[in-house]
């Protein structure tokens, strides 16, 4: 059984998901680093960790930025250049700002192995 994911097949999936094109994007601050799956159009420059709503995004203006990131992965998450299956389980990699559900994990360990 798999444990990790490519970095490619879960952009397929974010794409499939979303309908829509993705960019990687790698941020970090003085505490941690993110890969971030986010559409051409949208402008992050910064980030921080909030205790009560998660992790919050501000564009080039220091403005927050309200609509939800395609994919969150936190640096613990990312195993030798690959997504681990843990992290998705737990809610740490979260897609839309949610928790994948357990049929599209089952769907995305599928897609792993093909």
């Amino acid at each position: 059984m798999e444990k990790n994911i490519s970095i490619h097949d879960l952009k397929t999936f974010v794409e499939n998901k979303t309908g829509k094109q993705i960019l990687v994007k790698m941020i970090w601050n003085e505490t941690e680093k993110l890969t971030l799956f986010i559409k051409p159009n949208m402008k992050i420059n910064s980030f921080i960790w909030n205790e009560k709503e998660g992790y919050l995004f501000f564009d080039n203006k220091g403005k927050m930025v309200s609509s939800p990131i395609p994919c969150i992965i936190p640096e613990n998450d990312l195993v030798e250049g690959k997504a681990s299956f843990e992290g998705i389980r737990k809610g740490n990699i979260l897609f839309q700002n949610k928790q994948l559900s357990k049929k599209d994990t089952a769907e995305l360990k599928q897609q792993s192995r093909a």
